[in-house]
């Protein structure tokens, strides 16, 4: 309960969407990945099961 409580508290510390954002209705599980990393190994969607994470994409162009 601790643990929940405590991202509730994080969440609404959290800044407002940009203009023309919205957050999802309903939470989704994310699609299955096998990514390369800068290390030269991989991130697998597996090795994150049951666990809550954020990523970050980002591009060069």
């Amino acid at each position: 309960m601790f643990a929940l409580g405590t991202a509730a508290a994080i969440a609404a510390d959290l800044p407002p969407l940009p203009q023309g954002l919205t957050a999802p209705v309903k939470p989704s599980k994310m699609q299955a990945f096998n990514l390369p990393t800068a290390a030269g190994g991989f991130a697998k969607s597996d090795d994150y099961k049951d666990k809550v994470i954020i990523a970050r994409f980002w591009a060069t162009w």
